[in-house]
C-alpha cells in the first residue's frame, strides 16, 4: 500500500469518528431537548389540575364529607387526574426506566407535599376504590398516605 493511499485511509477513518461522534453530540442534544419539553408538558399539566382545585384542599381542617355532592365532584375530577398524573410519572420512572433518579426525586417530592394534605389523603380512599391502578402504584401512594398521616391505618378496597 502506497503511503499516500495510508494517509488517505487515516483521513478518511478520522473524518468518519468525527461524523460518528457529531452524531451521537446532536442526539445527546435532542434527548435532552426532548426531555425538557416532556417534563414542561408534565409541569403545564399539574398546574391546570391545581388550578381547578378549591382552596380547601390545602387547608388542614378539610372534610370531604362535609362537601356537598356537588362540590365533591368538582373536587374529585381534578383529583383523580393528578393521581392519573401521579400514575403516569411513576410508570416512567419504575417500569419504563425513561427517567433518570434525580427527577424522579423531584416528582416524587412533590407528590409527598400533596399527599400530606388530608384532602389528598381523603380523596385517595375514594379513587383508590373506585379505580383499578395497578397494584404496585396502589401501593406506593398507600404507604406514602399511610407514612404521611396514620401509620397503623390501612386504606382497603
Amino acid at each position: 500500500m502506497k503511503s499516500s493511499d495510508l494517509v488517505s485511509s487515516l483521513i478518511a477513518s478520522i473524518a468518519l469518528c468525527i461524523s460518528i461522534f457529531s452524531i451521537w453530540l446532536q442526539n445527546e442534544g435532542a434527548q435532552k431537548q426532548l426531555l425538557v419539553a416532556n417534563i414542561g408538558a408534565y409541569t403545564k399539566r399539574y398546574q391546570e389540575i391545581f388550578d381547578r382545585f378549591p382552596k380547601s384542599v390545602l387547608e388542614d381542617s378539610f372534610d370531604l364529607k362535609s362537601l356537598s355532592e356537588d362540590d365533591k365532584e368538582k373536587l374529585l375530577r381534578p383529583m383523580w387526574l393528578y393521581f392519573d398524573l401521579c400514575y403516569e410519572e411513576y410508570f416512567l420512572y419504575y417500569d419504563l426506566n425513561l427517567i433518570d433518579e434525580k427527577l424522579w426525586k423531584i416528582w416524587e417530592t412533590g407528590m409527598k407535599s400533596a399527599f400530606s394534605r388530608p384532602a389528598f389523603f381523603q380523596c385517595w380512599n375514594f379513587v383508590f376504590n373506585n379505580s383499578f391502578y395497578p397494584m404496585p402504584f396502589s401501593k406506593f401512594v398507600n404507604d406514602k398516605m399511610l407514612e404521611l398521616h396514620n401509620p397503623g391505618k390501612r386504606i382497603s378496597r
